[in-house]
């Protein structure tokens, strides 16, 4: 087997692997018997077609299959010889077959990581400023105001609809190309961009029982890309507003947070004085993020990022579904774009903590495995157990490991950094009055 390398554009590579002999001609053997038994040729019954003329009509798939198969045989070992790791997707570009003399010569493409200094002794001296974060006594009228809209009732009413109000709508999409349509029945509250903004602009004012029709609003493709034309018609069910709980006992018991309003009270101090701690150390963490990826500059995989943006737009399309959004009007493209940063950030920081992790020869105990598993259950609501076995069973554990090697990473790090924690002017001006 001969390799030879060719470098590509940013992180791709190509290797051309050059087989011949024995494997070759067991792959030929293995085309040539299928084909002999399976091809139906004309004037021949089926297994009954000269190999001749097989070869004759089926050149083209031959040459692939047996390309394939050698691949198959053989990539892993000439990667290895080639000394590279690819990152993702392997792509067959080319074969080439030599029936006559039993040789295949086939090129693949790929990423390979991208190759960066790792600025360790910068990472052990990082001086990272955040805002001064502060209890505050407002912030817990502001938590007992968030529980009030929470629980809040939606109540019918008769008038034109405003923003903020809750809407029931019974649609008709009609494709303007196919003539297809989609109906059905949602619920939106208006000014919240769940619907699209022409779809949107024309409820503002509308009563219950009005029906508004909009001629041409765009399709989209999972990519984002416009592919056509819709109508779209609405019909109003229903309008209604919403009605916030009183504070009292009564609310307290609701919440399941005592029998009075004054236990309730002082159980939400608690809970704004933990989620202040937790919020001052994401504040850290992100500060660390975004010092760490300021000071290591590097190209990412594009064959990652493609898979990054589309993991980061799937979860933002879920999570629209999941609040009743018709995610087939939703312009996935502008979607895509306003997450790049973000998923090359993603990519970015997951090497910079493998390497650090690397380089400090950290290690994830079992104990950290089985407590990410556990954080796992809790999050899905299942038993350890069944995520664990699910896990497993995907050939996933790995992925765990790596993602508890990444957390020690970054906590490693974010505990050797000096915190500074800079007033805000708007504070200091509170100071001086």
């Amino acid at each position: 087997m001969k390799v030879s390398l060719e470098e590509r554009e940013g992180l791709f590579k190509s290797l051309t692997v050059e087989v011949e002999g024995q494997i070759v001609k067991e792959s030929l053997e293995d085309v040539y018997n299928y084909l002999v038994q399976n091809v139906e040729l004309e004037g021949f019954r089926r297994g009954k077609a000269p190999l001749w003329l097989i070869k004759a009509k089926y050149r083209d798939y031959i040459k692939e299959e047996v390309g394939k198969k050698v691949a198959d045989a053989t990539l892993k070992k000439a990667i290895e010889e080639s000394n590279l790791r690819p990152v993702a997707d392997i792509y067959l570009e080319e074969i080439d077959l030599n029936e006559k003399e039993n040789r295949v010569a086939y090129k693949v493409v790929f990423e390979v990581p991208p190759s960066f200094e790792l600025k360790l002794e910068e990472i052990e001296n990082l001086k990272v400023e955040v805002p001064k974060v502060e209890f505050k006594e407002e912030e817990v009228q502001e938590e007992i105001n968030r529980l009030r809209e929470q629980h809040a009732l939606w109540e019918p009413v008769d008038r034109e609809i405003r923003d903020g109000d809750m809407v029931v709508i019974q649609y008709n999409v009609q494709d303007l190309n196919s003539g297809e349509t989609s109906e059905g029945e949602t619920t939106v509250i208006v000014g919240q961009k769940f619907l699209r903004e022409e779809i949107e602009r024309e409820l503002l004012n509308k009563r219950e029982g009005d029906e508004i029709t909009i001629d041409s609003v765009d399709l989209y493709d999972v990519e984002g890309n416009i592919v056509g034309k819709a109508r779209v018609k609405v019909l109003i069910k229903a309008v209604k507003e919403k009605v916030l709980p009183e504070v009292n006992d009564d609310f307290a018991k609701e919440l399941g947070l005592g029998e009075t309003w004054k236990e309730a009270e002082e159980k939400i101090r608690d809970l704004v004085k933990n989620r202040l701690e937790n919020y001052k150390q994401s504040l850290v963490e992100n500060a660390v993020i975004e010092k760490l990826l300021e000071i290591h500059e590097f190209e990412v995989p594009q064959t990652l990022l493609r898979r990054e943006i589309a993991f980061l737009v799937d979860a933002r399309l879920k999570e629209l579904a999941s609040l009743g959004i018709d995610t087939r009007y939703v312009n996935v493209q502008g979607m895509a774009r306003e997450l790049l940063p973000q998923a090359v950030k993603n990519i970015k920081l997951r090497y910079i903590l493998d390497k650090y992790a690397q380089v400090k020869n950290l290690e994830v105990s079992s104990e950290e495995i089985e407590n990410e598993y556990s954080k796992l259950a809790s999050i899905y609501g299942v038993e350890v157990d069944k995520v664990k076995a699910d896990i497993q069973s995907k050939g996933l554990e790995s992925v765990i490991v790596e993602d508890v090697l990444r957390s020690k990473a970054l906590k490693d790090i974010v505990q050797k950094a000096v915190i500074v924690e800079i007033e805000s002017k708007e504070e200091k001006q509170n100071e001086n009055t």
